[in-house]
């Protein structure tokens, strides 16, 4: 694996990581954790809403700041 792949699986994996805590984070803050039981496919989407993002964003952020170590 090169270090561009490994580069960018770390930070696409963070920042999924990153935007599930996220999204859970607003389930909670918001009165509905019971929406994982309830609505699976909800949660789920809501999940990949915030996951998605959160980790494109730290992939452009990381090569962005690539050339500038």
């Amino acid at each position: 694996m090169t270090w561009l792949n490994r580069f960018l699986l770390v930070n696409l994996t963070t920042g999924l990581l990153a935007g599930c805590a996220a999204a859970v984070g607003y389930l909670q803050s918001i009165g509905e954790l019971g929406l994982f039981i309830r609505e699976p496919l909800a949660t789920a989407m809501v999940l990949w809403g915030f996951a998605a993002s959160t980790g494109i964003g730290a992939t452009g952020t990381g090569l962005g700041l690539l050339g500038q170590e």
